[in-house]
């Protein structure tokens, strides 16, 4: 088979991850999977520009998006079904289609050529332009309220109306497969406006072999963490600084255990690296297996996520027996079992976080040994890559008979 995938960028990010891994996957099992993108980062030769977001040009049609305020068709992507890509491909499957390099007027016209699956993974196709609605409710047309103009891709004014009317209009044209990687987003696409287009939940998966428990004190050796100490990591592109990965929260739990002799924070993401009060801060690696070894040398992971859908992050932690303690939110309590394999506080409740971090650091090493293996085993049945490249399998072959 020949799946053609197109979204926003091919490295940088969760969806990246994801579309560029079952990329390599389904290469590795003889099929083709070349990508356009609207940015391209790798050097892989099947990776395509379709609008460069950031040449002259797509840096104009990002302000035109925005003080427009339409990021949905102020530019054109017909040219695809032009190229020896499209006219080759048996499926057709899209990630993130926002971001201003894809007008998704085209997507009914590509659905009414090949077939598509489009993975949600965010909320934009169900608002008017928010990748996430965070607690915005359910409008009678389908869509969820936006709670700001200023939330990603934001738009200068209002003009939901007629961006919800467009969108509407596109998916009543669109022959689409939806796929989804938590029961928490399919609930809410089940509820809206395209409550009648076929759903499949399939849950992101992990490299198996690279996210695994390394020896911990070898890891910590290795990265020169200290050896007696409880570690708390945390794990976010600028650190506990992000504001989408609920930063506030992580510093506030920093403060917290500021005078605890015993624990120890790595802000892995940050801006700077330095160790002060407590708190070692190191710039991002996108290194896996670094990255792996600092799950593995950690203690527990803070993840104070204020929206998400299914986290690599968690996921990663996960395969490396590192337990979470996160909000309740998105698609997260289906991955991290409450006082089970991690402690899952109430939403946006700093004490409640606070006590999941002691709850953690407060379990015997027996305890901690259950909980460790508990997560490998869930990670390598439920959240593989190999499990996600072959349900993803299933459902190409599905929409070819």
């Amino acid at each position: 088979m020949l799946i053609l995938q197109i979204n926003t960028v091919d490295a940088r990010g969760g969806a990246a991850q994801v579309a560029f891994n079952l990329k390599r996957e389904l290469e590795k099992k003889g099929h083709q999977s070349p990508m356009f993108v609207g940015r391209k980062y790798s050097d892989n030769p099947d990776v395509f520009v379709l609008n460069d977001i950031l040449s002259f040009s797509g840096k104009v049609r990002r302000k035109l998006a925005y003080w427009l305020a339409n990021d949905i068709d102020v530019f054109n992507s017909d040219h695809i079904l032009k190229t020896e890509q499209f006219k080759k491909a048996d499926i057709i499957h899209c990630h993130n289609l926002h971001g201003n390099y894809f007008n998704l007027g085209t997507l009914a016209k590509i659905s009414r050529i090949k077939p598509v699956i489009w993975t949600f993974h965010d909320m934009w196709p169900i608002t008017a332009h928010c990748a996430h609605a965070f607690d915005g409710a359910l409008k009678e047309n389908g869509f969820f309220t936006c709670p700001s103009l200023d939330i990603y891709p934001s738009i200068s004014w209002h003009n939901e109306k007629y961006l919800e009317k467009r969108k509407s209009k596109i998916y009543k044209n669109s022959n689409l497969h939806i796929a989804i990687p938590s029961k928490w987003l399919a609930d809410k696409v089940r509820q809206g406006v395209l409550k009648d287009k076929p759903l499949s939940i399939i849950y992101n998966g992990i490299d198996n072999s690279v996210f695994r428990l390394y020896d911990k004190q070898e890891s910590r050796q290795s990265l020169g963490l200290p050896a007696d100490k409880r570690i708390v990591l945390i794990v976010a592109k600028r650190g506990a600084s992000n504001p989408w990965k609920g930063g506030n929260y992580a510093q506030e739990a920093m403060r917290a255990f500021k005078d605890n002799p015993g624990a120890f924070f790595v802000d892995l993401g940050g801006n700077t690296d330095e160790t002060n009060d407590g708190v070692r801060t190191i710039g991002y690696t996108s290194n896996q297996t670094t990255l792996a070894k600092y799950y593995s040398a950690a203690d527990i992971l803070l993840y104070p996520s204020i929206a998400d859908n299914c986290p690599l992050v968690v996921l990663e932690a996960m395969a490396c027996g590192l337990p979470a303690v996160s909000f309740n939110t998105g698609g997260i309590p289906e991955l991290v079992d409450h006082q089970k394999t991690g402690y899952v506080a109430r939403y946006k409740d700093t004490e409640d976080l606070l006590v999941g971090i002691q709850w953690l650091l407060s379990r015997s090493p027996a305890e901690y040994s259950v909980m460790s293996e508990a997560l490998i085993t869930k990670a390598r049945s439920g959240f593989s890559l190999h499990t996600m490249t072959e349900k993803y399998l299933e459902l190409y072959k599905s929409l070819l008979k």
